[in-house]
């Protein structure tokens, strides 16, 4: 049996009420176990329509209405009379059965011989290994580069210039 569940929601505002349908729609819960609880006396929230911004107009307050319960007066059928008949209980002469005799019969069991199955004999399979030739790899020779060396001229400085820096040639 699922469990009951009620729903509570603050405010009559149209996020209640779409809320509502929700839960009746798609989560298959009871109206009756859906309560909506509103401070105003007038429901919708914000989307009332009640007057313009800056004018205060009086709610309407809207009475529920009650409806009374109909009530339906059950029919009544005339009894019938029927006279009365008396009817006597028919008696059946009682039959006297002899019981009869039966006697057991007696079954001899049956003598089943156990059958013998002789194993199979399975040679095994002689399988030849495989012989695997090791592949011979020659080493690849790499002849040096030979790189010649860059002879650098070094440079002059004109003596003036080592004079202005105040260094010695020397």
């Amino acid at each position: 049996m699922a469990k009951e569940f009620n729903a509570y929601l603050l405010s009559g505002g149209i996020g209640s009420l779409a809320t509502t349908a929700f839960m009746i729609r798609d989560g298959r819960l009871p109206s009756g176990n859906i309560f909506i609880l509103e401070a105003k006396p007038l429901l919708c929230g914000s989307m009332d329509r009640a007057g313009n911004p800056g004018e205060t107009v009086e709610p309407k307050t809207v009475e529920p209405e009650t409806v009374e319960p109909e009530t339906v007066e059950p029919e009544t059928v005339p009894s019938e009379t029927v006279p009365s008949e008396t009817v006597e209980p028919e008696t059946v002469p009682s039959e006297t059965v002899e019981p009869e005799t039966v006697e057991p019969e007696i079954v001899e069991p049956e003598t089943v011989e156990p059958e013998t199955v002789e194993p199979e004999t399975v040679e095994p399979e002689t399988v030849e290994p495989e012989t695997v030739e090791p592949e011979t790899v020659e080493p690849e020779t790499v002849e040096p580069e030979t790189v010649e060396p860059e002879t650098v001229e070094p440079e002059t400085v004109p003596s003036e210039s080592i004079k202005e820096l105040g260094l010695s040639q020397g």
